[in-house]
């Protein structure tokens, strides 16, 4: 991670969310996360893959993000997510409720309800080397459209943030060619994440800003520590923020990838600013 790290501030009357996959948090905190946290200065910050058992102190100062919610995989040193805001929800929803398996889903999403918008902070199962548990992303897919739609029948925004691992377009990694029976960009995980956008009438903001064309390729949340691949450019945009179509028009201001923040994680974090209040 850079440091001394200067990073833009929110224009004055927008908010500023983060996401970032930070690939186990005690490995994290020695190569520059707080560095990150400090120089972001988001309003709301959501982490994936902390990978501990319980809480962790002292990560953020309490006095800026009164309120955080930790979501703990019962598998020891696996997945994870935690939310810390500067904004304290109205409600909290642990977990993925129209899962058939609702416990088991604890470590990997939270829903924050706010005044006008739901945030959901996301780590999506990953279908596995071989594509083992490729069935059981599937059963997620379906059940997480139908959380969606719930939420969106409230009549509130939507903001759903995390490593949903996919990648939705061949610009969306570097190989796609051969890549086509990897996880995350199987024709059966893209046409999942198809379906969620589709029906649920939603927008990857940072493809919708950026668009297909060749001057938009090469931008990339995640680098595997193997093979060299940050300094060769061989990357995955496996990290995102989906809006409903409404904010995504009226509010969104910028959605970002942290390329330069690299380091601290073998993704780097993105970034969503909008403008009004949460």
């Amino acid at each position: 991670m850079p440091d001394p790290l200067v990073l833009p501030k929110a224009p004055e009357g927008c908010i500023k969310i983060t996401s970032w996959n930070v690939s186990g948090l005690n490995a994290s905190l020695k190569k520059g996360f707080k560095t990150y946290i400090k120089a972001e200065d988001a309003d709301v910050i959501c982490l994936q893959e902390h990978k501990v058992n319980q809480p962790l102190m002292n990560l953020v100062d309490p006095k800026v993000y009164p309120f955080s919610w930790w979501g703990i995989e019962k598998t020891k040193g696996y997945a994870g997510v935690v939310v810390f805001s500067k904004i304290t929800p109205i409600n909290v929803t642990a977990g993925l409720p129209t899962h058939p398996d609702p416990d088991c889903t604890k470590g990997r999403i939270v829903t924050l309800e706010y005044p006008t918008c739901f945030v959901l902070g996301c780590y999506v199962p990953n279908a596995g080397q071989n594509l083992i548990r490729l069935k059981e992303r599937m059963v997620w897919d379906v059940a997480m459209k139908e959380w969606l739609l719930r939420l969106k029948a409230k009549g509130k925004h939507i903001i759903w943030t995390g490593d949903l691992n996919v990648c939705h377009k061949p610009i969306d990694l570097r190989n796609p060619s051969t890549n086509t029976r990897s996880a995350g960009f199987t024709d059966e995980e893209r046409g999942g994440f198809s379906a969620i956008l589709n029906e649920a009438d939603l927008v990857d903001t940072f493809r919708e800003t950026q668009g297909e064309s060749e001057d938009a390729s090469g931008q990339y949340s995640y680098f595997s520590y193997r093979f060299q691949c940050r300094i060769k450019g061989i990357g995955w945009r496996l990290d995102y923020f989906v809006t409903d179509r409404e904010l995504y028009k009226e509010r969104v201001v910028e959605s970002v990838i942290r390329e330069e923040c690299y380091g601290a994680s073998d993704h780097v974090p993105v970034v969503l600013v909008l403008k009004g209040t949460l």
